[in-house]
């Protein structure tokens, strides 16, 4: 467990300010001060530089902070889960809106037996790493890009990536269509931070085509409303498995857009080290 003098060094990062973190703390700025300096020299390392009037914390400080806070959320959980019953526990995780459609309710039933509350964030590729960081999700499920090197991650399935369009839309009777003839159409895309827009900008990329290139973008927030309005209008890119009733029903139809030959992983994403490691790679 670490001692107080890192929690209080998490709590100067987020606050920037020795005055604020002492009255959190309820102690003087210089017992703060103290504890910092006490740290310092025991790690032998800088990691808080003043440069009136700004306080920064160096590279150094930033990287043992992110570990604090991991490590905090990691010891709340253990502690939990020695002080109660196995029935009580608790599991929050976070899913992008295109797996909270196609897999996150079968995993929530399979998952049901072995936790007493559960509880699902929905939230685009971005914000979820920015929580898993935070210490505030216990893992994630991804569909978007991510540095690996920076998080512990497992595959746990694959999924096709497809071009999909309303099914009455004359672009569906073409064999080997270039990605230029969808220009004139409409694009649909996801938010900024999107993993399923993440990997259709990188792709598209490679044919030198930007979604500004498109004579319109229509942005949605949600997967469930991209797939309403494309039964009405314009192209979007996305996974098979979102669209399996709607292709099954006619209302919207596969693309064949050459070049369009991608299988994306579907990965668990959690703290890099984490001690509950295999506790979620159990879960798949």
């Amino acid at each position: 467990m670490l001692d107080n003098r890192y929690a209080t060094f998490a709590l100067l990062c987020k606050n920037k300010s020795y005055t604020k973190t002492a009255q959190e703390l309820f102690v003087s700025q210089p017992a703060v001060s103290q504890q910092i300096k006490s740290l310092e020299g025991e790690l032998q390392l800088k990691l808080v530089e003043y440069h009136h009037p700004h306080l920064q914390i160096t590279n150094a400080g930033k990287q043992l902070a992110h570990f604090i806070e991991t490590t905090q959320h990691q010891e709340n959980k253990l502690l939990h889960q020695l002080r109660q019953p196995i029935s009580t526990t608790n599991l929050k995780f976070g899913v992008t809106h295109s797996v909270s459609i196609f897999m996150a309710p079968k995993l929530i039933q399979n998952w049901q037996t072995q936790y007493h509350n559960i509880q699902c964030v929905v939230s685009n590729t971005r914000d979820i790493l920015t929580q898993i960081d935070d210490g505030v999700l216990d893992f994630a499920i991804l569909e978007g890009n991510f540095d690996k090197a920076e998080y512990g991650n497992q595959v746990v399935t694959r999924e096709k990536f497809v071009a999909v369009t309303r099914a009455s839309n004359p672009l569906t009777a073409l064999s080997h269509l270039s990605l230029e003839k969808l220009l004139s159409e409409p694009l649909l895309l996801r938010e900024e931070g999107s993993g399923t827009r993440s990997i259709f900008t990188d792709w598209a990329s490679s044919f030198n085509i930007r979604q500004e290139d498109f004579t319109q973008v229509l942005e949605l927030g949600s997967s469930t409303g991209t797939i309403n309005l494309l039964k009405n209008t314009g192209v979007s890119f996305m996974y098979q498995s979102l669209i399996e009733q709607e292709l099954q029903t006619n209302q919207l139809a596969l693309l064949n857009v050459r070049g369009l030959d991608l299988t994306r992983p579907i990965s668990l994403v959690y703290a890099k080290d984490s001690f509950f490691e295999n506790e979620y790679r159990q879960l798949f």
